[in-house]
């Protein structure tokens, strides 16, 4: 059954978690209707509980989805105006006994967030006398979520967990480097793919297996390339640890890989670039270049390339010398002057 639900965007990044989200509803639910509120970090969608659900737990850069009631203002007389006794009774399900109202203030709103909590509650309880509230285990959370120009109203349905990605922080694995991606963009390039899980995914580039550990996770089969013997068994520690059974690291050159043609569903990558790479007497342009002549042939027909890079490096003539078209590119500032660009490559 298709229903109206919001989501809360992480405020990390500009333009990545909008289009993960995206890419994952799109994938759970062809049909969802999708749409962007002005804040930026609030996404709208008609689609099905199930697939609100599971897009909270695939995504990297979304917190949390509910059930929409109304958008408005942000006053409390405009907030306070969306709860009326239809809209409580859409709500708020008959077996309902008990509720909370919870809220969420975003990007510097200078709404009372206690205030607006209490008001909620109270003007709910006028329209159904018989619920309790319950601030620890509430049959329903009513749940707001205030921008300076917008407030959502819903009732809360799934929300990530703190520290989704704790463990498996770079530094937390048994082996990482400086360079290592975090699993948190990891993850959200393998969702821009847009792949079914199942599908198959060649990291050319994989370095400690971060993009790899995050792919298996999602239900991919992943296969990875190292260059360095022993960044690639540094690598296996990590998959043995955080997924065992899917150990799929080879010791080989991306330039000239060892599969047979069209095969993947997805490339997705972080090339070595800048201090960190080990080519001798090769730009990483010519890196780039020497991959995508090597591995293109490996990828299906409508198989996408997700890859990072420097944000100040020249792709378009690349993309065009390999007859590729630039579907998505984002930037993305990793950490003080680090900034990459990751792009989303299809034939």
């Amino acid at each position: 059954m298709k229903e109206r639900f919001f989501f809360l965007l992480s405020g990390e990044h500009k333009t990545v978690p909008a289009s993960e989200l995206k890419s994952v509803l799109k994938l759970l639910d062809p049909e969802a209707r999708i749409q962007e509120t002005g804040s930026g970090r609030i996404v709208l969608a008609e689609t099905s509980e199930e697939a609100a659900r599971e897009a909270v737990r695939r995504t990297a850069y979304t917190k949390l989805c509910g059930r929409f009631l109304g958008i408005s203002e942000t006053s409390p007389e405009a907030i306070l105006s969306l709860i009326g006794g239809e809209a409580v009774e859409r709500l708020i399900p008959p077996t309902a006994l008990t509720m909370a109202v919870r809220g969420k203030r975003i990007m510097g709103a200078s709404i009372d967030r206690l205030k607006l909590e209490r008001m909620i509650g109270e003007r709910i309880l006028e329209l159904r006398p018989g619920l309790r509230v319950d601030l620890e285990k509430p049959d329903i959370m009513i749940f707001f979520i205030s921008s300076p120009s917008e407030t959502v109203v819903g009732s809360l349905v799934e929300m990530k967990p703190k520290h989704f990605f704790y463990d498996r922080l770079a530094g937390r694995r048994p082996f990482s480097l400086p360079s290592a991606m975090q699993p948190d963009l990891s993850r959200a390039m393998i969702n821009l793919a847009g792949i079914e899980p199942g599908g198959l995914i060649l990291d050319p580039f994989a370095g400690t297996g971060g993009i790899m550990i995050e792919g298996i996770l999602l239900g991919y089969r992943v296969y990875g390339i190292e260059l360095k013997r022993w960044i690639a068994e540094g690598a296996l520690k990590n998959l043995r640890h955080y997924t065992p059974g899917e150990e799929n690291i080879i010791v080989g050159d991306a330039r000239k890989p060892m599969f047979r043609e069209k095969i993947f569903d997805a490339i997705v990558t972080d090339p070595p670039y800048g201090r960190s790479t080990t080519v001798p007497d090769r730009s990483v342009i010519t890196l780039l270049d020497n991959f995508l002549e090597g591995c293109l042939a490996l990828l299906k027909d409508c198989g996408k390339i997700v890859m990072a890079a420097p944000a100040e490096l020249g792709l378009e003539e690349l993309i065009e010398k390999h007859e590729l078209r630039l579907r998505e590119s984002h930037i993305v500032h990793v950490h003080g002057s680090l900034v990459r660009r990751v792009v989303v490559l299809e034939r």
